[in-house]
């Protein structure tokens, strides 16, 4: 051996040993042939690995479309006061200053906020959609049909809230309120996103390793998950970028690829970890 190959042998060995966040991310990523060194992180680093990777697909998902629209308005408050329709419930009416319609066939939802009309009752609603909602001067209706047998119609009187004055400066004075409600709705939505990836992982492992059963490979499920956690790298990115754009067809583009690239990393890298047996 030169000393060439025994420098390069000795910087791979102190790559594996001292390896860092972005050398984690891009061998996640692009290089699943050295995903032996991935695997023998030590539990802390692949939680923290995992726990920095949900947040920045809930950052991508969640928090920068809405906190992006909200500047775009210039805050909660100015959305409020400014974009929102004005509204009150006072001495028991509801007001609204235009009419709001809104009619999805293919949910079969209907809403219809109409302040000019002073009542509405049972006889109003459509009992062929699942969902409706009227809303009057003095009152709601809200219709559920979703088990297709008996719809049931419940009706909420506005005179039940004469000592309830509500409008958009009320509304608005809750800013502060509204923005750590959406703080704690990122906090849901990081959870949720977390949860996610775990049992996405968990199913895309218990595959392989009955496949490997089969072929009766001798390979524990621990590690297999961990591949799997790894593999769904950037998947799991471009999928969250296809979602921030928001169409239908790069959402399911989206989606295909992560699935694709998640099964041929993984499939990579356990051939390097775990090498086919030889034919004899």
């Amino acid at each position: 051996m030169n000393n060439d190959e025994m420098n390069n042998g000795v910087k791979k060995n102190s790559n594996k040993k001292n390896m860092g966040f972005a050398d984690r991310f891009i061998t996640a990523m692009f290089l699943p042939g050295e995903y032996p060194s991935l695997i023998k992180l030590t539990s802390v680093k692949i939680v923290t690995y995992v726990a920095f990777l949900v947040l920045l697909l809930s950052l991508i998902q969640y928090v920068i479309p809405v906190m992006a629209a909200v500047a775009g308005y210039g805050g909660v408050r100015s959305f409020i006061i400014d974009e929102l329709p004005d509204f009150s419930l006072q001495n028991g009416e509801f007001s609204l200053s235009d009419k709001y319609e809104k009619n999805d066939e293919d949910a079969g939802i209907y809403i219809l906020v109409d302040t000019d009309v002073e009542k509405f009752t049972a006889e109003d609603v459509d009992r062929d959609l699942l969902q409706v909602m009227l809303v009057s001067r003095s009152n709601m209706i809200m219709y559920n049909n979703l088990t297709g047998i008996n719809g049931i119609v419940q009706e909420q009187k506005f005179s039940e809230f004469k000592d309830v004055v509500i409008n958009n400066q009320s509304i608005a004075g809750l800013a502060p309120v509204i923005y750590i409600g959406m703080f704690g709705m990122f906090v849901f939505m990081y959870l949720f996103t977390l949860v996610r990836y775990l049992l996405s992982a968990f199913c895309y492992a218990l595959i392989l390793y009955i496949l490997t059963k089969i072929t009766a490979a001798n390979t524990t499920f621990g590690v297999i998950y961990k591949i799997a956690v790894f593999a769904q790298t950037i998947g799991s990115i471009v999928s969250a970028l296809a979602n921030f754009i928001g169409t239908p067809v790069f959402v399911m583009a989206g989606s295909m690829f992560a699935m694709i690239v998640t099964v041929l990393i993984m499939n990579r890298a356990y051939f390097k970890i775990v090498p086919p047996p030889k034919a004899r």
